[in-house]
């Protein structure tokens, strides 16, 4: 009974002594900005695609303004199997991505030139499908 006691209390003590939590996440990915001005963050937690079906996906809407730079970065979880994807859609389709298809290249953060006014979609997946979690971020850079 003490050995059984002792090993909960471990589990309790030790587990969230080794997780890293989503906001420890946000401040590590706000300290690799730069340059940058953090404006918000997306924190991201995916379940694996189940066979047959669309991987999983997390949308953000966001009003972004023109003749603007702005910075979308990701941190991964170092627990997360996934690799975090971000993506920004305007009204006619993908305008940026910090994954090159045709490569398979998959960098921590890319910066996008906004040439008016309006919404944008910010797509958050993970490679394959996979479970993941992450941590966006979306940042301005200067204004054109």
């Amino acid at each position: 009974m003490k050995r059984f006691i002792a090993i909960l209390i471990f589990v309790a003590v030790a587990g969230p002594l080794c997780s890293q939590t989503l906001s420890q996440l946000v401040d590590i990915c706000a300290a690799q900005l730069g340059d940058a001005t953090y404006l918000r963050d997306f924190q991201v937690e995916l379940e694996a695609a189940e066979p047959g079906h669309p991987a999983p996906v997390a949308k953000y809407s966001m009003v972004l303004n023109r003749n603007t730079q702005y910075r979308l970065s990701i941190c991964n979880s170092e627990f997360s199997p996934g690799r975090g994807i971000i993506e920004i859609y305007d009204n006619r389709g993908l305008i940026g991505s910090n994954h090159v298809k045709s490569s398979g290249e998959i960098y921590p953060y890319f910066d996008i030139q906004i040439q008016s006014t309006g919404i944008y979609h910010i797509f958050i997946s993970f490679t394959g499908g996979q479970q993941g979690t992450a941590v966006g971020i979306l940042s301005y850079v200067k204004r054109l």
